[in-house]
C-alpha cells in the first residue's frame, strides 16, 4: 500500500515529542492552533485516558486545544498536565475571568518493562513535548511510540518494534484528512491492499499469521494489559462533535484493517478525531470516513517502516534481513 503525507498537512495542526530512548518511553502532543471540534471512540477493553468524558457529544465542551498520547500506562497520565501548564502560559483555553483552562484529552499505551518500568513520562516531559510542537516531526522510535512493540503472540523475544506513524489524504475538493498513530499492539500488522504481513511474530519460516496463532495457539491470559494502539485523525473539513465522533469510529475501522487481531481484551485501542473547520466546504461523511481509513492504515504502516531496533526488539526490516 502506498502512503504519504502527515497529520500536519491539515493546516494549524502541529506535533511534538518527548523521547527517552534510554528508558524506552515518551509522549507525543498534537496541538491545534485554533480550538477544534473533537470526538473519540474506544474499542479496546483496557483503555487508559484523561479528560475524555468532555468529548461525549452530550458534554457541554464543544472543542479542545489538542491531544496527548503517552507511554507509561496510567503513570504517564501525568504528562498531559504539563501540556496544560504550557498552554496556560500562552493564554490558550476556555476563558474564566483572568484564567485560561486548556482542554487536552489524553490516552496511554502500556510500555512498562520494555526497558525500564520505573521511568514514565512526567508533567515536565509533556511540557517539553508541547513546547517543541511543529509541522515537521519525527516518526518511528519517538514520543509515545518509543517503547511500542507489536506482534506479541509468541512472546517478547519474537515481537517486532512498533512506533509512531503518520499519513494524510488530500481530497479532490482540497480538504485534507491526516492521521498520527502510536502502534503498540498484541496483533500483527498487515498491508490491507495486498494482505502481506509486514510485522508478525518471528518464526524460522518468516512472520507468522497472528489471527491463526490466536485461534490455534492462544497466549496465556496474564490478566493485565500490555498493548494498545492510540491515535488522532485531523481534518480541516467542518464537523460538529457528532461528526468528529463518527470520524473517530472510521479510524477504529482503519486499525482493524491493518492490525490483526485488534481491539482485544488486553488492548485499549482509542482514536481521537479533530476538526479545525478551516476548509469552508462541507465534505460528505462517507467520503471523510474513506479518507480516514486510508490515512490511519497508512500511518500504521509508516510506524512499522519507520521503527528501528531498540531494547532488543528487532524492527520489521531487521527481522526480515535476519530471516534471509
Amino acid at each position: 500500500m502506498n502512503y504519504s503525507g502527515s497529520i500536519t498537512d491539515v493546516a494549524g495542526i502541529t506535533v511534538g515529542h518527548h523521547t527517552d530512548l534510554v528508558n524506552g518511553t515518551g509522549c507525543t502532543v498534537i496541538l491545534s492552533d485554533q480550538p477544534a471540534n473533537a470526538g473519540m471512540e474506544v474499542r479496546g477493553a483496557a483503555p487508559g485516558s484523561r479528560e475524555t468524558a468532555l468529548l461525549d457529544p452530550l458534554a457541554s465542551a464543544q472543542w479542545v486545544n489538542g491531544i496527548t498520547l503517552t507511554g507509561g500506562s496510567a503513570f504517564g497520565l501525568d504528562s498531559p498536565g504539563g501540556v496544560v501548564r504550557y498552554l496556560e502560559k500562552q493564554g490558550v483555553g476556555v476563558k474564566f475571568g483572568r484564567t485560561s483552562i486548556p482542554l487536552i484529552p489524553a490516552a496511554v499505551v502500556f510500555d512498562l518493562g520494555f526497558i525500564n518500568s520505573k521511568v514514565r513520562p512526567t508533567g515536565d516531559d509533556g511540557y517539553a513535548a508541547a513546547e517543541s510542537t511543529a509541522r515537521e516531526f519525527a516518526t518511528g522510535n519517538v514520543g509515545a511510540g518509543t517503547g511500542s512493540t507489536v506482534a506479541k503472540l509468541l512472546g517478547a523475544a519474537a515481537s517486532i518494534k512498533g512506533g509512531v506513524g503518520t499519513a494524510s489524504v488530500r481530497m479532490p475538493n482540497g480538504a485534507t484528512v491526516g492521521a498520527l498513530v502510536v502502534v503498540n499492539a498484541i496483533g500483527g500488522v498487515v498491508d490491507p491492499s495486498n494482505g502481506e504481513i509486514v510485522a508478525g511474530p518471528q518464526t524460522p519460516e518468516g512472520f507468522a499469521d497472528s489471527i491463526e496463532l490466536m485461534i490455534n495457539n492462544p497466549p496465556k491470559d496474564r490478566g493485565f494489559f500490555r498493548n494498545t494502539t492510540i491515535g488522532v485523525i485531523a481534518t480541516d473539513a467542518p464537523l460538529d462533535k457528532i461528526g468528529a465522533t463518527r470520524l473517530a469510529i472510521a479510524g477504529q475501522d482503519g486499525i482493524a484493517l491493518a492490525i490483526r487481531p485488534s481491539h482485544t481484551a488486553n488492548d485499549g485501542d482509542t482514536m481521537f478525531a479533530l476538526s479545525t473547520g478551516t476548509h469552508l466546504d462541507a465534505v460528505p461523511g462517507d467520503v471523510l470516513h474513506a479518507a480516514a481509513l486510508k490515512a490511519v492504515t497508512g500511518a500504521i504502516l509508516n510506524a512499522i517502516d519507520s521503527a528501528e531496533t531498540l531494547g532488543g526488539v528487532l524492527s520489521a526490516a531487521d527481522a526480515k534481513a535476519a530471516q534471509l
